[in-house]
């Protein structure tokens, strides 16, 4: 009994060890299967030396198959050896030596020189033949057309030395032309050349054509003349000169003399035009400087030079570029010298505010009147702060006149208060001995400064957004998918409340890019209606004030503190800062969002369409093997799963790609492929059937698979294996391995903890909701595989190709693009809402403490220095407090 048991022991080992070897040599075959339609890697080569011969292989000497020698001949071979070797390997094919091969080769290179020799005998005949032949030219005028014989015009630029600058550094020898002429002659050339040819025509006479000769290359004469042909090659000419003057980087762009376009009066000679850089040193030092803002303000070679480039109401097309640039870099130069000196001018009135609050005496007594300097010095900084942002001022005071506001009344009446109360207080300073008036100019001073620099971030926003809506490429429009119907049916399941569902399809122009950027955000509309609220208070209040102190400077004190306390001090900076940061990011990830329009648009977003081809790329799919079944016609198999997989988007053909573009393989044409919910494709090819999916397909379509035991072997380590089969018959098993996406799994994270779920289409049945959950690690509610019905939906919308799209959201057309923006969009959005809550606390707040303060207790109670301390707390509150969400 106990030698039964051995013997059977025995038997299980050596059957668990053959079955472990055949696993093995299995696994090998599979290995090389896959080798031959796995992406290569690309090899570089690697040289040894200078004549660039490759000396190393990027192939293990291992895997190289050694020459059969056993048919082989040692020794020196002659002709009977060799042909005895060929005898040897079973070929009868005739012996052909190296000395025939040579003759041969001697005969064809003697034949060729001799055909050479006859075709050059013939065409030196020919050419000798039709030497004295003449020419009849076809003249591409009218017959009534007349030449002149004369030279039309000297060009100047031949007869002096051309002073010309090379941002390049290149030297270029201009030949020395100089002679002497006549003032006269010169004053000629000059109207001549200033005007264009087309236009010198007798006035006195009635209008015919006048052309030049046609031009004549004279080497032995002057070089001082140059022949120029009028018609239709002077227009040419001039159309290239153009385009030349228009490109990015032309080489010598110093005297450029830009061609006139045709005017209506020809008579009139056109204005010579200087494109010469002669911008004064103080501009050419702001041009660099804001360069500390945006990358390159200064100098942009896409940027009109000419400052009569006429402004364009929005974006159209290519030609408006060139002016869009040119006005946004001309926004930016003003904007940042108007802040930089806004700037300059509120850190001085704060230094002075502090110091005259801390330390009156000692100044009053080193100083004498310090208090009539001090109002002074106020007035004249405050006089240069209301003309620097005079447009601020007027487009802020003219909506009272309507009863209405904007982002720039609250301020500029707390100006205009602040101005008037300095010069009444020139009238009743009282005792110079102390600094007994509270002036409240420091607040206003500091919202222009907040001001320029929240529309100076705005202007760099949309500049850097331009460049690249303007850039070369397939442009992707972002949008809400309007179905409601069917967009509640692709979010049950989620845990998502509303079905708002974000997506992106192609397009050929966006349009609106400019009416977008700059529309108003929040901020500047509580700032248009808190405005005329705050003004009417500050005057009744002030009116009261003055009634019950019965004095007209207290009265306007009071009314300059109000109105200083109203001020929203970041009422720009605070939105758009974090817009200006995100839409950098956006940029980053290769996504534009143009302003606040964008972000109210996609910011309630509870869903994003995405393919599985976008989720699962090329890179994010190996193939580990293909194990095959059968023998026959196995690579022209292969070649209709694949072509199935393309056909129908399964994101498995992606590993196949550049397979079939190396081997240049021609697919099978697709008759029609179907995709059934969770099993995989039936397609068909040639009138044979092709399934390619799951062994439930197989079983469905009565294919025999192997069984699961088997099949569990090659789905270990989160494998997955796909069948195919054709015509009845199991061909391959394809096993692959998919990963996640790095950037993609980041933002898909990402846009989970912001609410956002992801609706996934796709034709590959091993994609599902715990494969991607687990791979992207997300919470499965967070996922939904669309059903083929509702993904032929998504489909059909991101397939769409529109002429022309808003600009609320343009991407490059990658998924982790789309998800940023979004993400972004909804983040955004609570930190502007909680910035907004933070401005109005501080405006109601102002206004009541103020109000109650000034009448209770009077106006001295509130001196400048706790006003400036309340508005610096509640605008970095504005600005700082949304910033600790990035979005």
């Amino acid at each position: 009994m106990a030698d039964m048991d051995k013997d059977r022991l025995k038997e299980l080992e050596i059957e668990s060890i053959l079955e472990e070897t055949h696993y093995l040599a299995d696994q090998e075959r599979m290995e090389q299967t896959a080798e031959k339609y796995r992406v290569k890697p690309k090899v570089e080569e690697i040289f040894s030396n200078a004549d660039k011969k490759p000396r190393l292989k990027n192939v293990s000497p291992l895997d190289e198959s050694e020459p059969d020698t056993s048919n082989s001949i040692v020794g020196d071979k002659t002709a009977a050896t060799m042909q005895a070797e060929l005898i040897m390997d079973g070929n009868d094919d005739e012996l052909v030596t190296p000395e025939q091969l040579k003759a041969e080769a001697e005969k064809k290179a003697a034949e060729r020189a001799e055909k050479a020799k006859r075709e050059y005998e013939e065409a030196k005949k020919k050419a000798a033949e039709e030497e004295n032949k003449i020419v009849t030219l076809t003249p591409e005028y009218d017959e009534n057309t007349e030449f002149s014989g004369e030279v039309l015009g000297e060009v100047e630029q031949f007869r002096e030395d051309a002073e010309i600058k090379s941002y390049h550094t290149i030297d270029i020898d201009i030949p020395d032309g100089k002679t002497e002429k006549k003032e006269e002659k010169k004053e000629d050339s000059a109207e001549a050349l200033n005007t264009p040819v087309h236009q010198l025509q007798p006035p006195e006479k009635p209008p015919r054509k006048v052309v030049a000769k046609v031009p004549v290359y004279r080497p032995d004469e002057p070089r001082n003349i140059l022949n120029v042909k009028a018609g239709r090659f002077s227009d040419a000419v001039a159309n290239e000169y153009e385009e030349y003057v228009r490109s990015k980087n032309p080489s010598v762009i110093a005297h450029v003399l830009r061609p006139e376009t045709a005017v209506a009066d020809e008579g009139a000679a056109p204005a010579e035009q200087n494109h010469k850089d002669s911008r004064p040193l103080g501009e050419k030092v702001i041009s660099a400087l804001v360069g500390i803002f945006s990358k390159d303000e200064s100098d942009d070679s896409d940027t009109v030079k000419d400052e009569n480039a006429e402004p364009v109401e929005d974006y159209t097309g290519e030609e408006d570029e060139r002016s869009i640039f040119y006005e946004l870099n001309h926004n930016i130069k003003k904007l940042f010298m108007r802040s930089l000196l806004s700037g300059i001018i509120a850190a001085i009135v704060v230094v002075l505010t502090v110091v005259t609050r801390l330390f009156p005496s000692g100044i009053c007594s080193a100083i004498p009147f310090a208090p009539a300097a001090y109002a002074i010095l106020l007035f004249v900084l405050m006089a240069a702060s209301l003309v620097l942002n005079r447009v601020a001022m007027l487009s802020g005071l003219s909506p009272l006149v309507r009863v209405k506001g904007n982002s720039d009344t609250a301020v500029a009446v707390a100006g205009a208060a602040g101005m008037i109360q300095i010069i009444v207080s020139f009238f009743c300073l009282g005792d110079l001995n102390g600094f007994y008036v509270n002036y409240y100019t420091v607040i206003p001073l500091i919202a222009f400064f907040a001001n320029n620099v929240g529309k100076l971030l705005m202007v760099l926003r949309v500049k850097d957004n331009f460049r690249f809506v303007s850039s070369k490429g397939q442009k992707y429009a972002s949008k809400i998918y309007n179905n409601e119907s069917v967009a509640r049916q692709m979010m049950s399941g989620t845990a998502a409340d509303r079905p708002i569902i974000a997506y992106q399809h192609k397009t050929k122009f966006p349009a609106n890019f400019l009416k977008i950027s700059y529309a108003p955000d929040p901020s500047e509309d509580l700032a248009s209606k808190l405005a005329p609220i705050t003004t009417v208070a500050s005057v009744i209040i002030a009116i009261i004030y003055g009634i019950v102190k019965m004095s007209f400077a207290d009265a306007l004190n009071a009314f300059a503190l109000v109105a200083a306390v109203s001020v929203p001090v970041a009422t720009l900076l605070s939105v758009n800062a974090p817009v200006r940061k995100l839409c950098k990011t956006l940029l980053s990830y290769g996504a534009m969002l143009s302003g606040y329009p964008s972000v109210k648009q996609f910011c309630d977003s509870t869903a994003v369409m995405i393919d599985a081809t976008e989720l699962f790329p090329a890179e994010s799919i190996s193939l580990e093997g293909i194990k095959t079944f059968e023998e026959y016609a196995i690579d022209e198999s292969l070649l209709c799963g694949i072509a199935i997989l393309k056909e129908a988007q399964n994101p498995i053909a992606n590993a196949f790609d550049s397979v079939v573009a190396e081997t240049n393989e021609t697919l099978p044409e697709v008759e029609s492929v179907l995709y059934e919910d969770e099993i995989g494709l039936v397609g068909w090819i040639n009138s044979e059937r092709i399934l390619v999916g799951s062994r439930t397909l197989m079983e469905k379509y009565s294919v025999e698979v192997p069984n699961i035991e088997y099949e569990e072997k090659y789905t270990s380590c989160g494998r997955q294996v796909t069948y195919l089969s054709r015509a009845g018959r199991l061909v391959a098993m394809f096993v692959t391995k998919y990963t996640a996406d790095p950037q993609l799994k980041a933002e898909m994270q990402r846009a989970e903890t912001n609410g956002v779920s992801f609706l996934i289409r796709t034709t590959d049945y091993n994609v599902t909701n715990d494969l991607i959950a687990n791979l992207y690690d997300l919470f499965y509610r967070s996922i939904k595989v669309l059903p083929t019905g509702l993904g032929n939906v998504l489909k059909e919308a991101e397939d769409t190709v529109e002429e022309t799209s808003r600009s609320y959201l343009i991407t490059n057309g990658k998924a982790a693009s789309l998800a940023r923006a979004v993400t972004g969009c909804v983040k955004i959005k609570h930190n502007i809402s909680l910035s907004i809550i933070i401005q109005l606390i501080a405006v109601i707040l102002g206004l009541l403490v103020a109000s109650t303060l000034s009448l209770y207790a009077g106006v001295s109670v509130m001196g400048s220095l706790e006003v400036l301390i309340y508005a610096l707390f509640w605008g970095a509150a504005a600005v700082f407090a949304p910033a600790l969400q990035k979005p």
